[in-house]
């Protein structure tokens, strides 16, 4: 499979607010490769099927940014590349002293009382990298000690590593749904990669989920969330974790969920919101 690379350039003054609209339209992370004190340089990743219509939004709110700042820098080389040479720039992300993330190819031995997860790159869903996950990743390994989950629930599970936290943390009973199957296969495989055998992962949809979980947790985008607020709510019974917000959009996800949330956790511009 093929797809185009984008090596930008940009100004720091805005590359905050650059970095999420890329992730708003491609729903894909980006791989940072250098930072100074004035400008950063990052990779960006898109189909070869989707990059013209992509390429072609990004060129037009590049442009709206230059209006709006005076004398700031959006840059881009574009480069044609196989999967497989974009995988080779994935990177090991330490979440926190006790929880790593690495490539699948990455030989690792964990140390006692951490939990290292293995990510195969799949670039439909990225590598599970971008804040929101961090942010999800944060919170529930954070909240297992005080309420030490049976049940778990993972909607929009993606790449699964929401969902292999979760077994690897001691959660015994998972179930990972999406509705693409493309996020399916590349969360069975990283199941595999992971010797994971307790997660049920199904191709389908919230709505048809009838029991309720002492957890669920949910890295979607904030429209996505307010559209699935009723069935969210009903469905939890200890926890809540909801990600994929962005700062101004707080009052919105907690209006359409309509209790007030117990905590939030702030990554950049992202937040987790634990109700």
């Amino acid at each position: 499979m093929w797809w185009y690379r984008g090596k930008w350039h940009v100004s720091k003054e805005i590359a905050s607010i650059f970095i999420e609209f890329l992730y708003k339209i491609t729903q894909r992370g980006i791989e940072i490769i250098n930072e100074e004190d004035k400008f950063l340089e990052f990779f960006s990743y898109h189909p070869l099927e989707k990059w013209e219509k992509e390429k072609k939004s990004i060129e037009t709110h590049a442009i709206l940014l230059q209006a709006l700042f005076a004398d700031i820098i959006i840059d881009c080389e574009w480069e044609l590349i196989e999967e497989k040479k974009w995988k080779t720039h994935f990177k090991s992300c330490r979440i926190n002293p006790n929880l790593i993330v690495l490539p699948a190819s990455w030989p690792y031995t964990p140390k006692m009382d951490e939990i290292a997860i293995w990510i195969k790159p799949g670039m439909a869903f990225g590598t599970g990298m971008h804040e929101t996950t961090q942010l999800c990743l944060k919170a529930m390994y954070k909240l297992y000690a005080k309420e030490h989950p049976k049940t778990l629930l993972d909607v929009g599970t993606g790449t699964g590593i929401l969902a292999i936290l979760g077994e690897k943390l001691g959660i015994k009973e998972i179930l990972a749904l999406d509705i693409d199957p493309l996020a399916i296969a590349a969360a069975k495989e990283n199941f595999k990669l992971n010797k994971i055998k307790n997660i049920k992962l199904v191709h389908g949809n919230i709505k048809k989920i009838n029991q309720s979980f002492d957890w669920v947790v949910a890295n979607l985008e904030t429209k996505i969330i307010i559209s699935l607020a009723q069935e969210l709510k009903k469905l939890y019974q200890k926890s809540l974790i909801l990600s994929g917000i962005l700062k101004n959009e707080i009052e919105q996800v907690k209006k359409a969920i309509c209790l007030p949330y117990r905590e939030v956790m702030i990554q950049g511009e992202w937040v987790c919101l634990i109700f």
